[in-house]
């Protein structure tokens, strides 16, 4: 004996199961979406200091934090000549979430 499908039934589960999975995914999304137009920086006096984990302490540190990238970049033409992220006296990485300053002592390593 067959059963008979109903058809509304199966399209509201199938909307049910659309909900479902999109709840998940744009909240997901909207904790993350912005921070990429951020940035944590890190502006030393002496570019040695990269080599190991930074010590939020040490006074080779001018300044730190998190701030807009394009702020960041202007400051990076200001004392590096925009040499980049990844090179120079002030050196950052783009956010990619509310807690983008946290573990930044081992973010900058260069690593040799």
């Amino acid at each position: 004996m067959k059963k008979k499908v109903n058809k509304q039934s199966v399209i509201k589960n199938i909307i049910a199961l659309l909900i479902f999975l999109a709840i998940p995914f744009f909240a997901y999304r909207s904790c993350t979406s912005g921070y990429d137009k951020y940035a944590f920086y890190v502006h030393v006096n002496d570019e040695a200091i990269f080599e190991t984990r930074l010590d939020p302490s040490d006074a080779r540190i001018i300044d730190r934090g998190r701030q807009l990238k394009d702020e960041i970049v202007k400051m990076d033409k200001e004392i590096d000549t925009g040499d980049g992220a990844n090179a120079g006296k002030l050196r950052w990485y783009v956010c990619m979430g509310i807690d983008c300053d946290e573990g930044w002592e081992s973010s900058f390593l260069t690593g040799k």
